[in-house]
C-alpha cells in the first residue's frame, strides 16, 4: 500500500516513514535487538511485528493492513510471537509460491499434496492423515462446500483467485466440524485497487513421439481480471480456467492408455465496502467436468472403466458488520450436485487373474443439493486474568440427495476362462433422501500472559438423518518460555466427528446382490442372496455421543492428541517438531452378515489409528525465496471396507471380509523438500524432491478374495526429482512473458505404477510401468 505509515519502537512521530508506489519502506541502521515494527493508515488498523536484527544481512519483513470496517477477528498483535500463536497446527501454503513448482499446479486440489501427512492417491482423491477426503472438511471462505452424497470435495477452486490455503489436522478451535481427519480452509482474495490481468498457461502442450507432434496432450489456460469496479468502493476478480488433460497410464499401450479429463473452472467474486464498518461479499463457483475412461490401466483397460459427467456449482453471499467494537458475520450459501456415473457398453464385467475384460458394472444418477446459513459473532476483548478473545457462532444446513443405481451382472473366470462365479444384480428403486444438520459452537483464546495462552471450547453438532447428538470438547495451550519468543511449545486435545454423507442411506435403495458359485464341470455348486441392510451398530457408547437406537443411527468420531515444538533458529530459519495419536471410532464400514440368504449391512463399528511424529524447517532468507523439508514417519491403520468403496461414485465390483489392516495410503516414512531459489540472469529455480516407503498391496486368488493378511506387503520405495527453471522477460511496461522449462524425475528412478497381485497370475509379485525422465516447457503472459 502506498502512503502507508511506518515505523520502529513506540514512538510514531520519530523516526516514521511512508510508504512509496510499491508499498516499500526502508530502515537503515535500525541497531541490533530486538525491533518491533509498526504499520497504519487512515481508515485501517495499526499492525506490528517483533524482529530479531542480528549482523549486516538485510531484513524484509511484510505486513498486512486489513480495513478495520472488515477485520474478523479482533486479536491484537503483541511483541511477544508466541502469544498470540494458537494451539492447533497448522499447515500453510502461499498459493504464489505453490504454482510455480515442477507439477504446476492450477488448482486448490493440486497443492495438498505438498504438506506433510496429506497424499494425493493415484485417482486424484485427497488423503488426510492416511484417511480418504470424505472423512475431512473442505471449506472456502467459511462455507462447507463438500458433496452432501459423498463428502467429498469435488473440483476446487482456480490456484490464481486464493488468497490462503490453510489445512488443519484435527485442529482445536471449535469453530471447525463435519470431519475426522482434519479441514482444508481457503480464502480467496478480492479485486485489487488496480486493474490486473493474467493469462496463464495459454498454448497447448502436444505429445511427442518418435520425435514427432501426435495430438494434443493437454491444455490448462487460465484467464484472470480483478480491479476496482468503483473505486474504494466495489472490487471485482474473475478467473475462467478450461481444463483438458488426458493422462496416460504407462502400464497400458499408447494409444489406449488415456484418461480424457475436461473441465470448466469458473469464479467470480464481488466486494462491496458499504461503509467504513460494513463489507458485503458475494462469490460463484461454477465448474461443468467429464471424464472419458476414469484411471484406466493394466487390470482394468479403458472399456471396463466408467465414464464420470458433473455438473456443480456454489454460490456464497458474506456480510461483515462491526457491532460496536465486535464484528457479526452473516452467511448464506447454496451448492448444487450433479453426476452421472456409466459404463462403456452394457457387456458383463468379466473378472480374471490377469486383466478384467467387459465394461464397467455400475449405472447410477445422483443429484444432491446443500443450502448453508451461519452467524457468528467476535465480541471486543475482554480483560480478566489476561485477554479473551471470544468468538461464537451457529449454522443450520439442508441437505437433499436423489438418484437411481443399476448395475450389470460380474462374472470372475478362471486362466482357462472357466467361470468359477457370477453375480448379478436385482431390484433396486429411486431415492430422494433429506437431511438437516446444525451445530453451535463457543470459542475462548485466552492469553493468561506473555507467551502462555489457552485454546478452549466446545462444539455441539446435530445430524438429523443419524439421529445423533454430538458434543465435541476441544482445548489446547500455546506456551513460550523464553522473552525472546524464539521457542514455542504447544500441545491439544480435541474430539471430532464426522458428518455421514447421504448415499449411506440411500444404500437400502441399491440392486441387491445374488451370488452364484459354478463347479468345474459348469453346474451350480451354491446360490447365495444379499440384502443391502442399513445397520444398528453405532460404535462404543460415549458420554458425548446421544443417538437413536436404531437402523443407520451413526456418529463417526475421533479423539486425537498433539505435541508440537517450534524453534526460530534466526529470522529466517524456522524449526518444528510434531507427534500425533489419532483414534476413530464408530466409521461407517460394509460386512457381511449370515452364511446364505442374508446380507452386507452398512454398520458404524468401524475403527482407525493414526500416529505421525514429523520433523520440518523452513527457510527464508530473500523475498520470494524459500525452502521447505520435511520428515514424517506415521502409521495407517484401519477397517479396509469403507463405504465409500461401495457407496460412493465408483463402487467396488467384490466385497472382500472386513478386515483390520495397515491402510492403502499407509507411509511408515515419507521426506519431501520444495522450494525457489533466484540463479543468475533473473532465473528462478523450483526443485521439488519426495521419497517415501512403497505403498501397500493385497495379494489375492482367482476368486479375488484375500491370501493372508491384506496390505503387508509392498511397493519398492518411491523416490522422484523434478525442478523447473522460471525466466520473466518484460516486453512492455504492462506486458510480461514468462518462459519455464520442467523436468521430472530427473534421477530416471524406476517408480512401479502397478504389481500383478493374483496367486494364479503367472507373473505373481512382478512389479511394472514407470515414467521415465521427461521434460516440459510452458509460456504465461503477465499483464
Amino acid at each position: 500500500m502506498a502512503n502507508a505509515k511506518v515505523w520502529l519502537g513506540d514512538d510514531a512521530e520519530a523516526g516514521a516513514r511512508t510508504t512509496d508506489d510499491d508499498g516499500l519502506a526502508e530502515f537503515q541502521d535500525p541497531g541490533c535487538g530486538q525491533v518491533v515494527v509498526h504499520a497504519g493508515s487512515d481508515g485501517f488498523k495499526t499492525v506490528e511485528e517483533q524482529l530479531e536484527v542480528a549482523g549486516e544481512e538485510p531484513i524484509l519483513t511484510e505486513l498486512t493492513l486489513a480495513p478495520e470496517s472488515v477485520q474478523e477477528n479482533l486479536e491484537v498483535r503483541a511483541s511477544t510471537p508466541g502469544m498470540e500463536a494458537s494451539s492447533s497446527e497448522t499447515g500453510e501454503l502461499q498459493p504464489e509460491v505453490m504454482k510455480e513448482l515442477p507439477t504446476v499446479p492450477t488448482t486448490v486440489a493440486d497443492t495438498l499434496a505438498r504438506l506433510p501427512g496429506l497424499l494425493r492417491s493415484a485417482d486424484g482423491e485427497i488423503n488426510i492423515s492416511g484417511t480418504g477426503e470424505h472423512h475431512g472438511a473442505f471449506v472456502v471462505n467459511q462455507a462447507d462446500v463438500t458433496d452432501p452424497g459423498t463428502g467429498k470435495f469435488g473440483p476446487t477452486l482456480p490456484i490464481d483467485v486464493v488468497e490462503a490455503i490453510n489445512v488443519e489436522k484435527a485442529p482445536f478451535r471449535a469453530e471447525y466440524g463435519g470431519f475426522t481427519s482434519g479441514v482444508v480452509s481457503v480464502e480467496t482474495h478480492r479485486g485489487g485497487d488496480k486493474w490486473h490481468a493474467e493469462l496463464n498457461d495459454p498454448f497447448p502442450d502436444f505429445r511427442i513421439r518418435s520425435g514427432h507432434i501426435d495430438g494434443l496432450r493437454n491444455s490448462t489456460p487460465r484467464l484472470l481480471l480483478g480491479g476496482p469496479a468503483i473505486h474504494d468502493r466495489l472490487y471485482l476478480i474473475t478467473e475462467l480456467q478450461y481444463y483438458l488433460d488426458k493422462h496416460p497410464n504407462l502400464t497400458l499401450p499408447y494409444p489406449f492408455n488415456e484418461s480424457k479429463q475436461e473441465l470448466v473452472n469458473s469464479f467470480t467474486q464481488i466486494d462491496y465496502i458499504l461503509s467504513a464498518r460494513h463489507l458485503l461479499s458475494a462469490s460463484f463457483h461454477l465448474r461443468p467436468q467429464h471424464i472419458n475412461y476414469v484411471n484406466p490401466e493394466y487390470f482394468n483397460p479403458q472399456p471396463v472403466t466408467p465414464s464420470y459427467a458433473e455438473h456443480g456449482y456454489e454460490g456464497t453471499i458474506v456480510d461483515r458488520l462491526a457491532v460496536g467494537n465486535g464484528t457479526l458475520v452473516s452467511l448464506v450459501s447454496f451448492q448444487s450436485f450433479e453426476s452421472w456415473v456409466g459404463g462403456h457398453g452394457d457387456a458383463d464385467m468379466v473378472l480374471t487373474p490377469t486383466g478384467n475384460t467387459g465394461n464397467y458394472f455400475a449405472r447410477q444418477y445422483r443429484g444432491a443439493q446443500r443450502g448453508e446459513w451461519m452467524e457468528t459473532w467476535a465480541p471486543a476483548q475482554l480483560t480478566w486474568m489476561g485477554r479473551h478473545d471470544l468468538k461464537t457462532g451457529a449454522s443450520v444446513d439442508l441437505l437433499e440427495n436423489h438418484g437411481e443405481f443399476t448395475a450389470n451382472p460380474i462374472d470372475i473366470v478362471d486362466l482357462a476362462q472357466v467361470l468359477l462365479r457370477r453375480i448379478a444384480f436385482n431390484g433396486g428403486s429411486a431415492y430422494a433422501l433429506q437431511d438437516i444438520g446444525s451445530a453451535g459452537f463457543v470459542e475462548d483464546h485466552w492469553t493468561l500472559r506473555s507467551g502462555l495462552a489457552l485454546d478452549d471450547g466446545i462444539r455441539l453438532e446435530r445430524q438429523g438423518a443419524a439421529g445423533s447428538f454430538r458434543m465435541a470438547p476441544r482445548a489446547g495451550v500455546s506456551w513460550a518460555p523464553f522473552k525472546s519468543g524464539r521457542t514455542t511449545f504447544r500441545a491439544g486435545y480435541g474430539r471430532f466427528y464426522d458428518r455421514v454423507p447421504l448415499d449411506v442411506y440411500a444404500f437400502n435403495h441399491f440392486p441387491e446382490r445374488t451370488v452364484t458359485d459354478f463347479n468345474p464341470d459348469g453346474s451350480v455348486e451354491e446360490v447365495s442372496w444379499y440384502a443391502n441392510v442399513l445397520g444398528t451398530d453405532a460404535g462404543p457408547s460415549s458420554l458425548w455421543v446421544h443417538n437413536r437406537h436404531g437402523f443407520g443411527g451413526f456418529a463417526p468420531r475421533n479423539a486425537t492428541w498433539k505435541l508440537q515444538a517450534e524453534q526460530r533458529i534466526s529470522p529466517r530459519v524456522l524449526l518444528q517438531g510434531l507427534y500425533e495419536n489419532s483414534r476413530s471410532a464408530g466409521l461407517v464400514e460394509l460386512e457381511e452378515f449370515g452364511a446364505v440368504s442374508n446380507g452386507l449391512q452398512l454398520q458404524g463399528g468401524g475403527r482407525a489409528i493414526y500416529r505421525q511424529t514429523e520433523v520440518s524447517a523452513r527457510i527464508d532468507w530473500k523475498k520470494g525465496q524459500q525452502f521447505f523439508l520435511s520428515y514424517v514417519h506415521s502409521r495407517a491403520q484401519g477397517q479396509l471396507n469403507d463405504f465409500n468403496g461401495f457407496v460412493g461414485d465408483f463402487p467396488l465390483p467384490l466385497v472382500r471380509p472386513d478386515l483390520f489392516s495397515n491402510l492403502p495410503t499407509d507411509l511408515p516414512n515419507r521426506f519431501l523438500a520444495w522450494g525457489r531459489f533466484g540463479a543468475p540472469l533473473s532465473v528462478y529455480i523450483l526443485p521439488l524432491v519426495e521419497f517415501h516407503t512403497g505403498l501397500p498391496y493385497a495379494s489375492l486368488d482367482e476368486l479375488g478374495n484375500y491370501v493372508g493378511m491384506p496390505n503387508v506387503s509392498r511397493y519398492p520405495a518411491f523416490f522422484s526429482a523434478d525442478t523447473r527453471f522460471v525466466k520473466d522477460f518484460k516486453v512492455r511496461t504492462k506486458y510480461t512473458l514468462r518462459l519455464s522449462l520442467s523436468a521430472f524425475n530427473l534421477s530416471n528412478h524406476f517408480n512401479a505404477l502397478s504389481v500383478h497381485a493374483n496367486i494364479a497370475d503367472p507373473q505373481y509379485g512382478v512389479f511394472f510401468g514407470n515414467y521415465t525422465r521427461r521434460y516440459r516447457g510452458d509460456l504465461e503472459v503477465l499483464f
